[in-house]
């Protein structure tokens, strides 16, 4: 090729690289101006009428950020137990107040019964009445052989002269089982202190009836007279009643004792919690152990079984332990509770008992036919939400309490 063909060639070249160029370079740049990010208007932000956090003015998307990170919601870790103060222990619950609705329930319809002349019904009415107030069949029949032993028909028209009859029978199946804690006032009262080793309380149950709670109310209030408790979380079926007790052990360490509990990890079997736990007490020197057990129905034969190996295994280390096993009734489940009283204590032999909910119920009269059926006592009746009014039961007051 000669020299001017050659110089002709590079021209053309320059001049098609100069109208591609022309062509595509407003194209690729209209294409860039659509895709650049549009930047807004300055914000008002909740920050605008404070003085800046620092020497320079912030942006406004710099305040914004600063606000949407102080609202944003994140994951913390659970907030540490709250101390109990010395008002928890405080009570200004009574068993008079508690048993309104079942005074009503009970002697208010008794004393509806004598709006009627013909006394052979009223006595009838009085029955029924008895029969249903979840006392349970036999107490109902020992009170009903006593109103009809020492009232003549002409009694029957007195309402004073029936319930003063109704009372005398009640504190029959009532005072001589509660005599020990006559004047008691105190959890530490109803439990005889062992000399050598910690006293050790197994606390039974069906699900729901405030087994947790009335082993953390019984714990802090033991605190709080100065004494070295040990929690043992032997409900193993249950993940949360580990964690609801350590809270409530975490409460009662602000008190005056030494609170602990024992939760192993990776332990299912109840038993094996049981027996290290009371060794555990024993060779620390604890003045109690409380044993947390599942709940369960009385129904259910092989975790009754379960219970009895619980208790079983215990004496191994304490040849008398446990030295208190207490069964925690729901008071609104009237007559249901009593069944479960009874089949408990068939299977455990139960020292005594803890009725909770009693504020507030109508059925606050299955506490006679329980003491009735297990001739066993009532140790403590739940009355409010603080830890004070779990108290000490007074029959007495019962007695009077119901009858009006």
């Amino acid at each position: 090729m000669s020299e001017s063909h050659s110089y002709q060639m590079n021209i053309l070249l320059i001049a098609v690289v100069v109208l591609a160029l022309a062509i595509f370079v407003p194209v690729v740049l209209s294409v860039f101006k659509k895709k650049k990010p549009y930047t807004p208007p300055p914000l008002e932000t909740p920050f605008a009428d404070k003085e800046p956090l620092h020497k320079s003015e912030p942006t406004p998307h710099t305040e914004l950020a600063e606000f949407t990170a102080s609202t944003a919601v994140t994951h913390e870790e659970p907030t540490p137990a709250k101390a109990i103060s010395v008002d928890e222990f405080e009570s200004k619950a009574n068993i008079h107040s508690a048993l309104t609705k079942t005074k009503d329930s009970f002697f208010g319809r008794i004393k509806n019964a004598f709006s009627n002349t013909d006394k052979k019904k009223v006595l009838e009415e009085i029955e029924e009445v008895l029969y249903t107030s979840d006392l349970g069949p036999k107490t109902v029949q020992k009170l009903l052989d006593k109103v009809d032993a020492e009232l003549s028909n002409s009694d029957m028209a007195d309402i004073t002269k029936v319930k003063n009859a109704l009372s005398e029978q009640m504190q029959e199946i009532l005072l001589d089982i509660h005599a020990s804690q006559k004047d008691s006032k105190l959890v530490s009262e109803l439990v005889k202190k062992q000399n050598d080793g910690p006293t050790v309380l197994m606390i039974v149950g069906v699900n729901g009836a405030g087994k947790t709670t009335s082993i953390g109310k019984i714990t802090a209030q033991l605190a709080h007279q100065g004494f070295k408790v040990l929690v043992a979380a032997g409900d193993t079926f249950r993940a949360a009643a580990g964690g609801q007790l350590k809270v409530w052990t975490e409460r009662a360490q602000n008190t005056n004792g030494h609170v602990e509990i024992f939760w192993p990890e990776n332990v299912t079997d109840p038993a094996a919690v049981a027996f290290d736990a009371v060794n555990k007490g024993k060779a620390g020197a604890y003045d109690f152990v409380i044993l947390d057990t599942a709940g369960r129905l009385h129904t259910q034969g092989h975790l009754m079984e379960e219970l009895k190996k619980v208790k079983r295994v215990m004496t191994k280390v304490i040849a008398d332990a446990p030295h208190e096993t207490w069964i925690v009734l729901d008071a609104n489940s009237g007559q249901n509770a009593l069944n479960q009283a009874v089949e408990f204590n068939k299977a455990l032999e139960v020292t005594g008992v803890v009725l909770t909910k009693m504020d507030g119920t109508a059925k606050g009269g299955v506490a006679l036919g329980v003491v009735d059926q297990l001739a066993k006592p009532i140790r403590l009746v739940g009355l409010g939400e603080k830890i004070g009014d779990l108290k000490v039961f007074e029959p007495k007051e019962y007695i009077d309490s119901i009858l009006g």
